[in-house]
């Protein structure tokens, strides 16, 4: 089982809240899954926060919460918080880790489905109930969901995320969807085509479709399978 499948499993039953209990065996460290596990060999998408770009620096950090969320099913929440700030710290500086930090527990909120919360230093943040309730987690088909038959199919989507999460959250889902769907349209078209060869060519088929870190992942994810 991929590390995506794992995430959409969490999500779809007890939400990421249940991913963060206590396993029955000590959770890996990021640094083993990186070395040894499903993001062996490949270099993290986005990059950490940069004061001064908060739209741009949203986007990317955005990027890299969601590709180290890949990793849950060998690792845990907390053990990816303690990752993000070790990270931030070493490279950014401690005020940097902090506001890393609250962004990685804003975008934990919008994945469990609770109220929208801004990342730091937002200039214009929405507003937010003195007293708001915990709303119920949102289904996979809101926040994984595949892809729509029709326009209108889209559109109905992106309306109710908007509804439920806010305005700049669904444009976000509706960005990562489309990466999500290209990618792994791209996987499954790859894995067909390497089917029928010997391994041998196996790789000088991936390096014709994939290029530098998704040359790696999909090395990691293909090869692995096989």
């Amino acid at each position: 089982m991929t590390m995506k499948r794992v995430l959409m499993l969490c999500l779809l039953t007890t939400g990421l809240a249940a991913c963060a209990a206590p396993p029955a065996h000590a959770p890996r460290s990021v640094d083993d899954v990186r070395a040894r596990g499903s993001l062996r060999g490949t270099d993290l998408d986005g990059a950490w926060a940069a004061p001064g770009q908060r739209r741009e620096a949203e986007s990317l950090l955005l990027r890299r919460f969601d590709h180290l969320l890949t990793a849950l099913g060998e690792t845990s929440l907390p053990e990816l918080r303690r990752f993000i700030e070790r990270e931030v710290t070493r490279e950014r500086g401690a005020t940097v880790a902090t506001e890393t930090l609250a962004a990685w527990d804003a975008h934990l909120a919008v994945l469990r489905g609770e109220p929208q919360a801004q990342l730091p230093n937002n200039p214009a943040p929405e507003a937010t109930p003195p007293t708001p309730k915990r709303p119920t987690a949102a289904p996979r088909a809101l926040l994984i969901p595949d892809p729509p038959a029709t326009e209108a199919d889209a559109q109905a989507l992106h309306t109710q995320r908007a509804s439920q999460f806010g305005a700049a959250a669904a444009e976000r889902l509706r960005a990562q969807d489309l990466a999500r769907w290209d990618w792994t349209r791209r996987l499954d078209e790859a894995r067909a085509a390497l089917q029928p060869l010997p391994a041998a060519a196996q790789e000088a088929e991936l390096a014709h479709r994939f290029k530098g870190p998704e040359l790696q992942r999909a090395r990691a994810l293909l090869l692995r399978e096989r």
